[in-house]
C-alpha cells in the first residue's frame, strides 16, 4: 500500500504521504524552488543607513541621501525593520520600511 501511495506522490509535485498520526513518511514529486527576482525600490526618506547585515544590530556602511532608485537582490528578516533588502551594488542592506517598490 505504501508503494502505491509513493507512486501517486511522485506523479504529483508537492504531494506527501502521511501516517495515521499525521506525520510525513514520504515526500514525492519534484519540489520547485522559488528563485528571488531582483526588483527596484525608491528611497522615501532623506537619510537611510546602509548596514553590513540585515538588522539594526549590524554596523553601518554609509547612508543613502539622494532618495534615488536602487535594485534589491535579496530579502531577509532582521532586527529593527519589517524586512531588509540587499543592495545590488554590494554596499550592504537597507530597511525596506523606508522604500517603495517601483
Amino acid at each position: 500500500m505504501l508503494d502505491n501511495a509513493k507512486k501517486v506522490a511522485n506523479k504529483n509535485p508537492g504531494y506527501s504521504v502521511f501516517d495515521e498520526s499525521g506525520n510525513v513518511v514520504y515526500s514525492g514529486g519534484s519540489t520547485a524552488t522559488t528563485t528571488f527576482a531582483p526588483y527596484l525600490v525608491k528611497v522615501t526618506t532623506s537619510v537611510l543607513n546602509i548596514r553590513k547585515g540585515a538588522g539594526t544590530n549590524y554596523g553601518t556602511n554609509g547612508s543613502i541621501r539622494d532618495m534615488g532608485v536602487y535594485t534589491i537582490v535579496e530579502e531577509a528578516n532582521g532586527a529593527g525593520a519589517t524586512k531588509w533588502g540587499k543592495l545590488k551594488s554590494g554596499a550592504g542592506w537597507i530597511s525596506l520600511d523606508y522604500t517603495k517598490k517601483v
